[in-house]
């Protein structure tokens, strides 16, 4: 639980770095696709702002020699915030609200009898159908990303309802390949706000 933790932690980094090296990229009138195939940093490394000062160096360095410089380009203003369209909200149709109520309703059902259970092997087999629930909510809501992304989040906050994090500590000391499934499918969407 903690090394998935520190890994979503460090995946974050990196993906945060990976975004600055890009706007880096653009404001120094570079294509951004050949700044994401720069140097890795190691997330654990701690070089990465020695690193952007060697980049911003090198082209502060460049910009400065003998050699003819770019043609300026004219930033561009964003326009004003009255001239961008409002975003509608989404019509979640009755079907859809239902559809996410009865993944709601199951998920509570398996995660409420993984709490009371009194021994090992069955919190095991709640921790079973608690993976065939989440492996069954494209089915359930929809097959398109954004349905199943909150059939996901539903599911995730059914489990929280009922002390998620004590459950899943237990079940992920338990080393049993079905508890630890669903250790592995719910920690990331947790952990990913």
């Amino acid at each position: 639980y903690v090394f998935m933790s520190w890994r979503l932690s460090q995946q974050r980094k990196a993906a945060k770095a990976e975004r600055k090296r890009r706007k880096q990229a653009v404001t120094n009138g570079q294509d951004p696709t050949s700044a994401s195939r720069a140097p890795q940093v190691q997330a654990n490394d701690d070089s990465g702002v020695k690193q952007r000062r060697a980049v911003a160096a090198t082209g502060a360095n460049t910009s400065g020699s003998t050699a003819t410089p770019a043609p300026a380009v004219k930033a561009q203003s964003a326009p004003a915030r009255s001239d961008r369209p409002t975003s509608m909200p989404i019509d979640r149709g009755a079907d859809v609200i239902r559809r996410e109520a009865e993944l709601k309703r199951d998920a509570l059902h398996v995660f409420r009898q993984l709490r009371a259970a009194s021994t090992a092997d069955e919190k095991i087999g709640f921790c079973k159908e608690a993976v065939e629930v989440y492996d069954s909510i494209p089915k359930r809501v929809g097959s398109g990303l954004a349905s199943i992304t909150s059939g996901r989040i539903v599911f995730c906050n059914a489990l929280m309802e009922c002390g998620g994090l004590d459950e899943l500590r237990e079940c992920q000391d338990s080393q049993h390949p079905d508890a630890m499934g669903l250790v592995e499918r719910v920690v990331p969407i947790i952990f990913s706000t």
